[in-house]
């Protein structure tokens, strides 16, 4: 699905009923919104500069990295969307519904 052409402006999706490790997923962004935006966290290489009064921020997306990331957890986000690339979403979606199917007939 290809975001900036469908005009969204902001897109959240869940790494866990993705496949992927519980607190895993993402967030896109419109790239002229996110830089007006200020951060709403601090630490870690989101700054470019500090000075005594004002602070520079790091570009996108480091603008909102505060502090340590969970590199596992993004790892296994990644490999569980190459999984679903790679057997096709359409096979998924086949599986759920015979998943179902087979709930109501036992139930």
């Amino acid at each position: 699905m290809n975001l900036a052409e469908l005009g969204v402006d902001f897109y959240a999706a869940s790494g866990h009923k993705m496949f992927g490790p519980m607190g895993s997923g993402l967030l896109y962004g419109r790239r002229e919104l996110l830089e007006a935006m200020p951060p709403f966290l601090g630490g870690g290489d989101m700054i470019r500069v500090v000075g005594l009064r004002e602070s520079t921020w790091a570009d996108l997306p480091s603008k909102f990295e505060a502090g340590t990331p969970s590199v596992a957890d993004a790892f296994g986000f990644g490999a569980a969307c190459n999984y679903i690339v790679d057997i096709r979403h359409g096979a998924v979606e086949a599986h759920e519904h015979e998943l179902i199917a087979y709930a109501w007939t036992a139930a």
